[in-house]
């Protein structure tokens, strides 16, 4: 039977201070994400015997899940499995970096963003600023791992090829990002024209249908009433939309849609760092092409810039 331990280690990010690593054993002996840099690694080391472990599977490629797992490589030689997408997406960014920034820049500006501050923007991007340690990195990829009384879920949404972990004989789901208690993933953008919303409701719906008794997610606590926390993520976003839809009563960009609207806390764009303005352009840009998809906006471009407004 498995068995799954928790471990909080600290990470480098103000708004979440730690992150989960989850430690299961049974007839596989394995580690889940790894925190963000070598402090999680070291809070990993004191907790768990590494010596011991067969190999790591990383939920997804956000620096503070793959951030210790270099450590683990290096200093114990624990294999490290990541989903395709998600390999794939690490490989286009460190192989070739030029494009990356280019397509990088180019979906920023074409959706409003001043020079000036997309150029502030970048400085703080968690991909640039670890982009030699994404590049140092020896993954593999998960493909049909055979684990005992364990499915490994795809997710798409909140990245490219995100996993869950469900271990069938104690109803438990590692989640990663996919699904977290108190917080709303940030669903970003990683190809324009991929709509990641619509990828990431479709995964919610998809693993409701599990029989999880417990969620063990990526960041604080664990999730209880499974199906009903999904339930209030899609809700979110749903009311998400609807007070875009309001800031679009004439043509906007993503820009300017993401500097009208209350974020979390009553926040306002431009009172957020550069990292955190970041991710709600993109997000901002990830609703917009989810309500173009599903009728709710209208997209036009017009001197190399995407305006919408709303079909209502």
């Amino acid at each position: 039977m498995n068995s799954i331990d928790k471990i909080t280690v600290p990470i480098e990010i103000r708004a979440l201070k730690t992150a989960n690593i989850y430690h299961v054993y049974g007839d596989a002996n394995y580690i889940v994400d790894t925190g963000m840099s070598e402090n999680s690694y070291k809070e990993l080391k004191n907790t768990v015997n590494l010596d011991q472990i067969d190999f790591c599977i990383i939920t997804h490629l956000h620096i503070d899940h793959i951030g210790g797992a270099l450590y683990l490589t290096k200093n114990h030689g624990i294999p490290v499995y990541i989903s395709k997408n998600d390999y794939d997406a690490i490989k286009y960014i460190t192989d070739r970096k030029e494009e990356y920034f280019k397509d990088y820049r180019t979906l920023m500006v074409s959706n409003g963003v001043p020079e000036g501050l997309f150029n502030q923007i970048l400085e703080e991007n968690p991909i640039i600023r670890f982009i030699n340690y994404y590049s140092a990195l020896d993954l593999n990829i998960i493909n049909d791992m055979n684990i005992k009384d364990t499915e490994i879920i795809d997710v798409p949404g909140h990245s490219p090829g995100s996993v869950a972990i469900y271990l069938k004989d104690i109803q438990a789901m590692i989640t990663g990002d996919h699904v977290l208690k108190n917080i709303s993933p940030n669903i970003s953008v990683y190809s324009n024209g991929a709509d990641y919303l619509g990828m990431y409701i479709e995964s919610l719906k998809k693993i409701r249908k599990y029989d999880v008794k417990t969620g063990y997610p990526g960041h604080r606590d664990n999730i209880d009433d499974f199906p009903g926390r999904i339930d209030e993520i899609i809700q979110h976003h749903m009311k998400r939309i609807q007070a875009m839809t309001k800031g679009l009563k004439h043509w906007e960009t993503a820009f300017g849609l993401a500097s009208s609207i209350e974020w979390s806390k009553g926040r306002k764009l431009m009172g957020m760092n550069y990292m955190e303005q970041n991710f709600a352009i993109m997000e901002t840009i990830a609703h917009l092409k989810y309500m173009e998809n599903n009728g709710i906006a209208e997209k036009k471009h017009i001197n190399g810039v995407d305006m919408y407004i709303s079909t209502n």
